[in-house]
This record gives C-alpha cells, structure tokens and sequence, in this order.
C-alpha cells in the first residue's frame, strides 16, 4: 500500500500454489531451488514497476516442526542463507514483540477462533470473543513464542546473518513516525501521515476486550 514493494507471504502462497505468477515461480524453482524462486520474484516485482521488492518469511516456510528439531539441520540454513543472497543487497528485519504475555493470548485467541488478521471473514471474530479462557493454553503459547524469538535468532546465527530488530510496541504506539522511517529505511522514500493512515484504513485492530480480559486474569492467577 506504501508502494514499497511487493510485499506478501510469497513462500506460503506459493506453498499453496496461490502466489502471483505461480507458474513462473515452479519453474525458476524447479531450475535452481529457492534461490531461482527469489531471483524471478524480484524480476517480477521490477518488471511490475516496484522500487524494491519484500518477502515476508514465516516459521512454517521452513518446514520446520513444533519442537524445532530440525532447525538445527543444514538444508534450513542454506535455505535461508540462499533467500538472503538472492535478494542481496537486503536488509534482513526480525519483528518481535515485548509483551511476550499479550502474544500468547493473541496467539491462543488465533488458533482457537481461526481469525489471525483484520482481512480474515468476519464470523470469525464473533468465534474469537466466544473463545473459553484456557490458562495452562496461554502459557503455552506464551512459553511457545519466547521459543520462537531463540530459535529464530538461532537460525539467524547459523546463517551468519543480523537482522534488524522491529518492535511491534513502536508501530502500535507512533506508526506514522515508524512505517516513515521504515519507508525511507527501505526505499529511500518518506511518506505523510496522512498517506500512511490512508494506506492502513481498509485494517482494523483485532485485539479486543477479550485480549483485556484474558491478560486481567492471568495476571490475577486465576
């Protein structure tokens, strides 16, 4: 919306065999694995008139389990560090959040409901305000995010790479002033507020007072 690039869940989609392209993209990566997928995005997204090109990379991309055992495997670290290289020169960025408890909710509320984003169909929200309070579930998740901050950035260490840490707290509390400096981080571009508000109208925040609720009575010990 930013006109930063073609920003999507590239490697989820194409998992799927919904990316943009699709048929383009398995056959770069039948030819030359994920560093020929990366290589004919970027192609795609310059011939499409993007001043840079983004790829959002998520846990599951990797193939990795639950208990993060094969993490630690090779194909994970070529895998990542052949992304990387084909996109060179990047900047490789690593969102976290602070709150570790308010993510274990979130995420407990996520796969309970089955709504993950403000775009997700709308029932679902009613299902994600109807979600039973589960303590033993929101530590677990909590517990299961502080994993995925250290195996990622195990990942990263393996792979001799060091992202740039964004805060999701900073984005939440100031986005005009933080998506502008990300803009011109990225592209060397600087955007008004106002155009990064209009950019994000069609969103909506998904916490809620249930969110409220559940971080009331945890904290409580109930």
């Amino acid at each position: 919306m930013l006109g930063l690039g073609y920003a999507i869940e590239l490697l989820t989609e194409f998992q799927q065999g919904s990316a943009p392209g699709q048929e383009l993209l398995e056959a770069a990566f039948d030819d030359e694995g994920m560093c020929g997928l990366a290589k004919c995005f970027v192609k795609q997204s310059i011939e499409a008139g993007a001043p840079c090109v983004s790829m959002t990379l998520q846990w599951s991309d990797f193939d990795a389990k639950d208990d993060f055992e094969i993490i630690y495997h090779a194909g994970r670290v070529r895998k990542l560090k052949a992304l990387v290289d084909s996109l060179s020169p990047c900047i490789v960025f690593f969102l976290q959040r602070r709150d570790i408890l308010s993510q274990g909710i979130s995420h407990f509320l996520a796969n309970q409901s089955g709504y993950y984003h403000s775009t997700s169909p709308q029932e679902r929200r009613s299902q994600r305000a109807s979600v039973r309070y589960d303590r033993a579930e929101i530590e677990r998740y909590s517990v299961y995010t502080e994993r995925c901050y250290a195996e990622w950035n195990n990942l990263f260490a393996l792979a001799g790479i060091t992202p740039e840490i964004l805060w999701y707290e900073n984005f939440v509390e100031s986005p005009g002033h933080h998506f502008s400096n990300l803009a011109e981080r990225i592209a060397g571009r600087t955007f008004k507020p106002e155009i990064i508000s209009a950019a994000s109208a069609f969103c909506s925040k998904v916490s809620d007072e249930t969110d409220i609720a559940f971080r009331t009575r945890y904290l409580a010990g109930e």
